[in-house]
């Protein structure tokens, strides 16, 4: 009885521990369908895009970023230039807020509360379709 009891609980322990790491260290963003547009601000340009093709690529590259570890602990990051992008859900949308710069070669998303995560070139790329980001070191 006791091997019966020890397997079940090893079972429910690793079962917990693949569940969490299924989810740890990525971003938390809402499903494209629900965004109906995202406000990109770069120094004083704001930019609107309500087309579902920029959004679902936005989210798509947003999406791969992967924690670096680092803690967000306030409502905007200290980066000069840092490009805040508000992602608006609903009719009358609802907008959440992440910020996406360059820190020491790398490009970072940073939730406010959430975490700061590590994108790649392609997302610089997306943001630079208008204009490029104020948040981004020339090379």
């Amino acid at each position: 009885m006791k091997r019966y009891l020890r397997l079940a609980a090893w079972c429910l322990g690793l079962a917990l521990a693949v569940t969490a790491c299924g989810r740890a260290g990525r971003i938390v963003l809402p499903e494209a369908a629900e965004v109906t547009a995202i406000r990109v601000t770069a120094g004083d340009a704001v930019t609107l895009h309500t087309d579902r093709d920029w959004i679902g690529e936005f989210l798509q590259q947003a999406a791969e970023a992967v924690s670096t570890g680092m803690e967000s602990v306030q409502d905007a990051p200290d980066q000069t230039g840092a490009v805040k992008v508000e992602l608006g859900t609903g009719e009358t949308p609802d907008w959440s807020v992440l910020y996406v710069y360059e820190a020491d070669g790398i490009c970072c998303l940073e939730q406010p509360y959430t975490g700061i995560y590590q994108g790649d070139e392609a997302l610089w790329t997306v943001l630079a379709a208008d204009a490029a980001p104020e948040g981004r070191n020339p090379q």
